[in-house]
């Protein structure tokens, strides 16, 4: 079992919520990482962010749907607004493992950027 602690980036389709501290590189490769998990959904799960919203009522059919979220040609369409990159930044991994009890914190230095790993009881 893991427990993780640490800061959650979002990563959309409008640099402007990127955070502004970093380079316009930086911003860059965020977004080209974005698209590059988009392209690697399936055809099926692309399709699924242009539904409705799930959940809503009455129930209406659905929009037409890009198939596969392709166009015409076959070329995967750009990411729709709806989908985020989380990014996780973990500062604490708690691992518990069960089968003999063993537990270990591991805790990220900010100051030099270094893990110190520590066995604690579980």
């Amino acid at each position: 079992q893991y427990r993780i602690r640490g800061n959650v980036e979002l990563v959309g389709d409008d640099q402007s919520e990127l955070p502004s501290e970093g380079s316009k590189q930086h911003r860059d490769f965020l977004q080209q990482a974005r698209k590059q998990q988009w392209g690697n959904l399936s055809d099926n799960a692309r399709e699924q962010f242009y539904w409705k919203d799930p959940g809503s009522m009455p129930y209406e059919t659905q929009n037409v749907v890009p198939v596969g979220g392709r166009d015409e040609d076959g070329k995967v369409l750009p990411p729709p607004k709806e989908f985020l990159l989380l990014l996780l930044h973990p500062r604490r991994v708690d691992f518990l493992r069960l089968t003999d009890n063993y537990r270990q914190i591991d805790l990220l230095n900010h100051d030099n950027g270094e893990w110190n790993l520590e066995r604690v009881n579980p």
